[in-house]
């Protein structure tokens, strides 16, 4: 089954949501501890990388989705220069600038 989904753990105040993309995104959405009387702040998150508070879980989530889409964009993009530089050199990826200082 994949990860690949909203899932809900916790209840009450222990309340959260996970969402993961392979092994590389872990993205949640925590609600924050509030007080008697206060409003509710759910944190959002990608690899612990925090994306603010927001006042309702479908906000936060919206936030995380938007981010994960843009990032995973930059993945998609620089993985197939990967790939391309790799068939480019005979199966090798390119190590430019990567020589060894000589010592004095």
């Amino acid at each position: 089954m994949s990860k690949a989904q909203w899932s809900r753990w916790g209840w009450g105040s222990a309340e959260g949501y996970s969402l993961e993309i392979g092994d590389t995104f872990r993205c949640s959405v925590v609600l924050k501890r509030i007080e008697p009387g206060e409003a509710p702040l759910y944190a959002a998150s990608i690899n612990t990388h925090p994306y603010g508070d927001h006042p309702d879980r479908e906000a936060a989530m919206r936030v995380v989705e938007t981010r994960l889409e843009s990032e995973m964009g930059d993945v998609l993009r620089d993985w197939t220069i990967y790939e391309a530089l790799k068939h480019l050199h005979g199966g090798q990826v390119p190590r430019l600038g990567l020589n060894p200082r000589r010592r004095r």
